[in-house]
């Protein structure tokens, strides 16, 4: 099945949700709670490591049962991506509206809750749209379009809602340093954010509808031995093993990145609401190269070469801006140039991250048809659950070691920026440079032994279609 533009820009909208609740953790979770509530750092970091617990379950479960979901109109993916909708926006938008009166622990329990709930019913989105998209062809090279549609819509709407946020609501009033302190703004801002992630995944659902009936259809309902034989089987891959583990490294980092990353812009190089914008858009910039980078790399160097490719780019473009700034080579922060600098920089270092991701993913629909042909199964939804619950987990431990990060260097907390120990600044700057990028950069090893190349994959698909003839 060839999948037109149109269905590829409906699918790709539906992920404009993930892209609003990544900046929503990424520039005013963290920082609300810790600076504008004061709840301690490791407190904030450990909800989102907790919330991981039950995506350990959630995320496999979800695959599975929507493998073998049937429904005659929605098919087997749909049901679940078009009930997620509702309760993803509420639960968004009752995270940042706790109780005046809460104790810290209570308030810690409050993040904790809603983390846990808004990661649940981006599950019940997430997992069966991964796997719609490997479902929607079995071309080896459209896999990556496809793949970069998502991640493009993925990130092109957050400058958007930044801006949005910025202007609308986050009103800097006298006293504050940043809007970003205005507490008033959040609630009607995350309200705002939550509609905008209910439509879009409505809109998507619908829009794809039509591609039902060319899909594969349901797998057959199994016990719980053999979903966990179907699991150790995968797990015997190294095709599988190597996306999993390279997509955990790297959202490892992204995680700590994004935990820290308000601080990194705010306190070492005093960036306001509209420079950081300028570095969301920088974001949505990459994204929307990628789109047509990922698969020109892909089909040039092949997936695996293309994404090593990537990696060691997006790694030295992501933190060069702070060992730049180590060795006294980024502009000053009064120097009007530094916001360029760092945009071009960041630019650069999106594009490729973007890229590989995107290329990452699909490689991971390539594994699912090698599996197929040792089991003769289809399990899409065990497999993109995985991915998922790789990059919601490494998410969670990002954010917990950027909380324990900020504890070790002593960051303060309700602190004005001239009140700040520069020795700690300077600790941050290591942070965002030297460390972030050997995390980066080791996430390229467990791609070494990736064993799918484009004539490997044409004999899977030949196999397969064999087997189909028989």
């Amino acid at each position: 099945m060839s999948v037109n533009t149109k269905t590829k820009y409906f699918y790709g909208l539906g992920f404009i949700s993930v892209g609003i609740k990544d900046i929503l953790y990424t520039l005013f979770v963290f920082f609300y709670f810790n600076q504008i509530l004061g709840l301690d750092p490791v407190y904030t970091g450990a909800a989102t490591f907790i919330a991981i617990f039950f995506d350990a379950f959630s995320d496999p479960l979800i695959g599975i049962i929507s493998d073998s979901y049937k429904s005659k109109i929605w098919g087997r993916r749909h049901p679940f991506m078009l009930v997620s909708a509702i309760p993803l926006g509420l639960s968004t938008w009752l995270l940042f509206i706790p109780p005046s009166f809460l104790s810290e622990f209570e308030l810690f329990c409050w993040l904790t809750s809603f983390s846990i709930l808004i990661r649940f019913f981006l599950t019940i989105y997430l997992v069966p749209a991964m796997s719609l998209g490997a479902e929607l062809t079995p071309n080896y090279e459209e896999r990556t379009v496809i793949t970069s549609f998502r991640i493009t819509f993925t990130v092109l709407m957050q400058p958007f809602i930044f801006l949005v946020g910025v202007y609308l609501f986050f009103i800097q009033e006298e006293g504050m340093t940043t809007g970003l302190e205005n507490a008033d703004a959040y609630a009607p801002f995350a309200f705002f954010c939550g509609t905008v992630m209910t439509l879009s995944i409505l809109i998507s659902t619908y829009g794809t509808k039509n591609t039902i009936p060319y899909l594969p259809k349901e797998s057959k309902k199994e016990n719980l031995n053999s979903i966990f034989k179907n699991i150790k089987t995968a797990f015997k891959m190294k095709s599988f093993r190597s996306v999993v583990f390279f997509t955990a490294m790297v959202y490892t980092a992204f995680g700590i990145g994004n935990t820290m990353s308000t601080y990194l812009l705010t306190y070492v190089f005093e960036f306001n609401e509209i420079d950081i914008l300028s570095i969301v858009f920088a974001g949505a910039l990459g994204g929307l190269i990628s789109a047509y980078i990922a698969p020109k790399f892909g089909k040039i160097f092949d997936k695996k070469n293309a994404t090593i490719i990537c990696t060691i780019l997006f790694s030295l473009g992501m933190a060069s801006p702070y060992i730049l700034r180590l060795l006294n080579l980024m502009p000053l922060n009064d120097d009007p140039f530094v916001v360029l600098s760092f945009f071009i920089l960041y630019s650069f270092g999106f594009t490729f991250l973007w890229s590989a991701m995107s290329l990452s993913t699909s490689m991971m629909a390539d594994v699912v048809d090698q599996y197929e042909t040792f089991t003769n199964k289809r399990h899409e939804g065990m497999f993109f659950s995985s991915l998922s619950f790789s990059y919601k987990c490494t998410i969670g431990l990002g954010y917990l070691g950027g909380g324990i990060l900020l504890k070790l260097i002593s960051f303060p907390t309700q602190t004005k920026l001239e009140d700040i120990d520069p020795q700690v600044i300077t600790d941050l700057t290591i942070i965002g440079g030297p460390f972030i990028f050997l995390v980066y950069i080791s996430s390229m090893l467990f791609l070494l032994g990736y064993p799918i190349n484009k004539k490997m994959y044409n004999k899977i698909r030949n196999q397969l279609d064999l087997n189909k003839n028989k």
